[in-house]
């Protein structure tokens, strides 16, 4: 993807974000055109842990349009066993100095349950993380190289579904759009 500046743009765009210490997936809506991308990081050029978040921070932020309509960032993922503990501890380090970045700019954001992101793309809550990437090309024609690329485009598309631009969804995603409104944190959301 090209590089997006932070300059307004003509038409309403959403973001969607799904959070990774190595490999970020961003989505950018615009209209009918979809841009994904992954942000990469490695530990090994920032100084420490602390720098590597201010570093993917930054990333993300300069890639929002300042006009941007609605974001959706994947909420924490919650370890199934204390392996993974330190794994996760970082990643909420991570999701809440992109949420104070977003919070600060003023952006509008909702934060989307793994599960409601599933069952938007597949109908199934508890569908396998493996099968969004093609769940995705199927719904949007859109070639994710990855699951971060593939769960971000969701994300957007949830945020335009937010921004109510659209109405006419399936059953399964009407549900999703209730369960978020009533349910998820929101910021900056008039």
């Amino acid at each position: 993807m090209s590089e997006v500046s932070r300059t307004p743009v003509t038409q309403k765009c959403y973001i969607g974000l799904d959070l990774s210490l190595s490999s970020t997936g961003f989505c950018l809506k615009t209209g009918s055109e979809i841009r994904v991308e992954t942000i990469k990081s490695k530990p090994d050029p920032a100084v420490n842990d602390l720098a590597r978040l201010k570093y993917i921070t930054a990333e993300i932020m300069r890639r929002i349009p300042k006009s941007v309509s609605m974001i959706c960032v994947e909420d924490f993922f919650v370890p199934s066993s204390m392996q993974m503990a330190g794994a996760a501890i970082k990643l909420a380090m991570l999701g809440t100095a992109v949420r104070l970045a977003l919070y600060d700019a003023g952006m509008p954001f909702f934060v989307i349950s793994p599960n409601q992101l599933k069952k938007w793309i597949t109908s199934s809550g508890a569908s396998q993380k493996s099968l969004i990437v093609m769940a995705v090309y199927k719904a949007y024609g859109l070639e994710c190289k990855d699951d971060n690329q593939a769960d971000s485009s969701v994300l957007a598309h949830i945020a335009e579904a937010l921004d109510g631009s659209k109405t006419d969804y399936p059953k399964y995603q009407l549900e999703v759009l209730g369960k978020v409104r009533s349910e998820r944190p929101r910021y900056n959301v008039p």
